[in-house]
């Protein structure tokens, strides 16, 4: 289904996996991207959520964490390496944005829209993300533009959020740690699922554990 016309194939799936987890490991010694959770890294369970429901999904990652990179590819992510991953989640998002956006320009595609998920989030499911792509394509084509979709689960607000493609300019001029959630603030349309995996993410060790970790 996730290769089909009806499928959500101007949508390109955007796995953030950048970041540093200093709250994981404050040393540094490991990286809760590459911890394991049901025999897998948490990354690749974040990326099988995205590729479940899209036929295309990419990972923006730090060039210095090349394992977290590899097990995305094995995952069947398209990778992009941001050296100004460091800034933060604004950079890594800004550089992705723009490095996708100019190769659909020269390849002649139209604009995409944006499903952008943080990769610590491996419990979501791909039904979540599917309904996030289902809604978007439902609405008539004059407002999926500028739509902006977010799934809730008892009323929090999760993620993956789903941008239209006349999002993708402003996403490109953010800056620093700062992602999109002041850029769409008032303007997110909710989408009820019953996926706590939605509002789950790994910050700790802690979170690791089997059963329910909001988001942090």
């Amino acid at each position: 289904m996730a290769g089909g016309a009806s499928s959500g194939r101007s949508i390109i799936g955007l796995l953030l996996a950048a970041g540093r987890g200093s709250r994981f490991s404050a040393d540094g010694s490991a990286n809760k991207l590459l911890a394991r959770v049901d025999g897998r890294p948490v990354c690749a369970g974040a990326a099988q959520a995205l590729r479940g429901a899209l036929p295309r999904v990419a990972a923006a990652v730090s060039p210095t964490a090349p394992g977290v990179g590899e097990a995305l590819r094995q995952a069947g992510c398209e990778v992009i390496v941001c050296d100004r991953a460091a800034e933060g989640m604004g950079g890594t998002l800004a550089q992705a944005v723009s490095w996708l956006s100019s190769r659909e320009q020269a390849a002649g595609n139209e604009a995409p829209a944006w499903c952008i998920m943080p990769a610590d989030m491996p419990w979501v499911r791909a039904d979540t993300v599917a309904a996030l792509r289902d809604a978007w394509l439902a609405l008539p084509p004059s407002r999926r533009e500028r739509a902006v979709l977010a799934p809730t689960y008892r009323q929090m607000r999760g993620h993956p959020v789903l941008l239209g493609a006349d999002w993708a300019a402003a996403l490109a001029q953010l800056q620093g740690d700062e992602g999109a959630r002041a850029l769409i603030s008032g303007q997110v349309t909710p989408l009820a699922v019953e996926d706590p995996g939605c509002v789950r993410d790994v910050d700790t060790p802690d979170d690791l554990a089997p059963g329910p970790t909001l988001l942090g």
